[in-house]
């Protein structure tokens, strides 16, 4: 396959994200310097955050009306998410540019109660962090950083005094009256995960190729995190939940979204305000008390307990019935948060165990799903641990889930999951087979399953907004 930038068909088409990032392909698309913004106030800290002005571009429009988001790419279809300030679209590069890989976009409104918006404001500073982030992260199964921009609009006013029968303007204010960042990603996500478990479980028998895709999904989510967390990276997602995991065309997952993500040094503990999605945050989280990486654990366990429900032939949501006793957050989920319930966690494993158990009594097709997810039932538990000095870390998890790649053949192991594993989590290279080969889906067996899926991406998925989304700094 080629990978050229040069507006060919190949640069048009979707490849897997591994394939992205060994083609070096995010290399191929820069700014140009038409209509850049260079005053200091607005270059500074993009200076300081040690971004790329190649890759991160702030448009001039002091005197212009503002870019309307996602402008300057070009829109296909309807947004792929929102939430409160952010939207997410999926997008092509501006026209004029070689470069012609479907992308996403993410748009924040950097906006401020106690402040107008401007090139200091404490919201800038956040999202420039995440972009410096996300700059610094290659893995198969984490977002790639493509690019970034911001564009803004000047509001002026004239300040006016009279001096004897007339008035004249003695001075112009201005001010910033709107100011966006966006943050240009691949791959564009053809769902989430939260959005892929309801239609898994609404229609298990015609969604075969999506299920199996499903059990994979505890190693690929293992090996991100631990990427994330390994020396060298060393960063908290501080965020994971169902609705921050896409699926690309292939059915692969890929952890998205690192607003609230935090640089940390091993043994490093913090505590105090932080940001959060009550619903998934750990104890530690919540209460504001010490915490460190395993924080990402305990998230990340609430989440393979809804893939392990759902597997199980139970809509996610009846985790947290089962686990508020059928009141209280059971039915909109907008008070529920796993880490109020774990006095209940114990009886909800017990419940799984025992429908699992049912499955491989009176169901010999499930027979091997049901036992894997039996035997990782315990881990889960541990992850999900109210003392963060009783979880795992990152990098132990791997192998306690890699057998649910062993349920169907197809898709089957993840080679770069793998191949990390061998390499003791040094990662993989130029060298690693393709999983756009390895994971492609047969014509009898529901061949690429995630591509006939785009029209997941409606209003079903916008509705899944986080409304219970803290923006305190730590």
């Amino acid at each position: 396959m080629s990978f050229d930038s040069d507006g060919s068909h190949a640069s048009q088409q979707i490849i897997s994200v591994t394939d992205y990032i060994i083609s070096h392909d995010d290399d191929h698309f820069v700014w140009d310097d038409s209509g850049r913004e260079l005053s200091e106030a607005w270059v500074q800290p993009v200076t300081d955050a040690g971004l790329d002005p190649r890759k991160h571009k702030v448009f001039h429009h002091s005197n212009k009306e503002y870019l309307k988001p996602p402008s300057p790419f070009v829109q296909q279809g309807s947004e792929l998410g929102e939430s409160g300030t952010t939207k997410v679209y999926k997008v092509t590069p501006p026209e004029g540019y070689s470069y012609k890989r479907p992308l996403a976009v993410k748009v924040i409104i950097c906006n401020e109660n106690t402040r107008p918006p401007g090139p200091d404001s404490n919201v800038r500073r956040l999202a420039l962090e995440e972009v410096r982030n996300m700059a610094a992260i290659r893995h198969p199964h984490i977002v790639v950083y493509v690019a970034s921009f911001e564009d803004y609009c000047i509001q002026t006013k004239q300040v006016k005094q009279r001096m004897g029968n007339r008035r004249i303007v003695v001075r112009l204010d201005q001010q910033v009256r709107r100011h966006i960042l966006g943050i240009v990603m691949y791959p564009p996500a053809v769902c989430n995960l939260s959005v892929l478990m309801g239609e898994v479980f609404r229609n298990p028998e015609n969604e075969a190729g999506l299920l199996a895709c499903l059990h994979t999904y505890f190693g690929c989510l293992a090996q991100a995190v631990a990427y994330l967390h390994r020396s060298g990276v060393q960063i908290r997602h501080k965020d994971i939940k169902p609705e921050n995991v896409v699926v690309d065309d292939w059915g692969l997952p890929v952890l998205t979204d690192f607003g609230l993500s935090k640089h940390f040094e091993t043994g490093q503990h913090s505590e105090g305000p932080t940001g959060k999605t009550l619903k998934y945050a750990d104890p530690e989280a919540i209460h504001e008390v010490q915490r460190d990486e395993r924080s990402d654990i305990f998230s990340l366990g609430c989440v393979y307990l809804e893939i392990a429900t759902v597997l199980l032939g139970r809509p996610a949501m009846f985790a947290q019935e089962q686990l508020t006793g059928g009141i209280g957050g059971g039915a909109s989920g907008h008070d529920f948060k796993y880490s109020e319930s774990l006095g209940r966690l114990g009886h909800y494993i017990s419940v799984l165990s025992r429908i699992a158990e049912e499955e491989l009594l009176h169901n010999p097709d499930k027979e091997p799903s049901a036992r894997a997810v039996l035997s990782v039932l315990p881990h889960i538990q541990r992850m999900m641990h109210r003392d963060f000095h009783q979880r795992p870390y990152a990098h132990e998890l791997y192998p306690w889930f890699r057998p649910l790649y062993d349920i169907h053949e197809t898709p089957g192991l993840c080679h770069s999951c793998e191949l990390e594993r061998q390499s003791n989590g040094r990662g993989w290279s130029s060298r690693t087979s393709s999983p756009t080969l390895l994971r492609r889906m047969n014509s009898s067996a529901a061949a690429s399953p995630v591509m006939r899926k785009n029209s997941l991406l409606s209003s079903s998925q916008k509705s899944q907004s986080p409304t219970e989304l803290e923006t305190t700094e730590e």
